[in-house]
């Protein structure tokens, strides 16, 4: 079961990447709170996007640690979690930059396209300043799927902090 991302916890995951010297970016909920300046909800997990050199660096890294795999049934190559015994989870979101400064996230025959510019944002996790993806990108993302109402609260503050229109379905979700 998995258990709940501290601030604490943050600081030393932060701590840990910049230890390994990786290129990551905060995304999920953690994400939207570092765009948002402040923590806005407890998150149960932490969502980031990392290139495919950083992703194997980073697993051999915390499997030291004492992470292992988690089960999902959406685990791909560019998409799985690892968590602790104690339920402390990592979602790795791996993503290929292209040689146009691009990235691809998923297979290589059915590749999701990732602008560099929808990365390139600056956020804030308890005073100190992380890579994350755009609002933009973090509102598109969240749709598609069912939405949880963390994920509407979550899109409804970032379009409302940086005036970016919601998607229909996300507004049919907040009707």
């Amino acid at each position: 079961m998995a258990q709940e991302i501290t601030l604490e916890d943050m600081h030393r995951y932060l701590d840990l990447f910049a230890e390994l010297d990786l290129e990551i970016w905060i995304d999920g909920g953690w994400g939207v709170d570092a765009l948002l300046g402040e923590q806005s909800r407890p998150h149960e997990d932490l969502d980031f996007l990392i290139e495919k050199a950083d992703s194997d660096r980073l697993v051999k890294a915390i499997r030291q640690l004492g992470f292992e795999d988690v089960h999902t049934d959406d685990h791909r190559p560019w998409n799985f979690v690892m968590g602790t015994a104690s339920g402390k989870n990592f979602d790795f979101h791996v993503i290929e930059q292209l040689s146009d400064g691009n990235y691809r996230y998923g297979s290589t025959d059915d590749p999701i396209p990732v602008t560099a510019e929808s990365i390139d944002a600056t956020g804030t996790i308890g005073g100190r300043s992380v890579r994350c993806p755009t609002a933009a990108f973090q509102i598109n993302s969240h749709s598609g799927y069912t939405l949880k109402q963390q994920d509407i609260d979550d899109v409804t503050a970032l379009s409302e902090k940086f005036g970016i229109p919601l998607l229909p379905d996300q507004l049919a979700f907040c009707e």
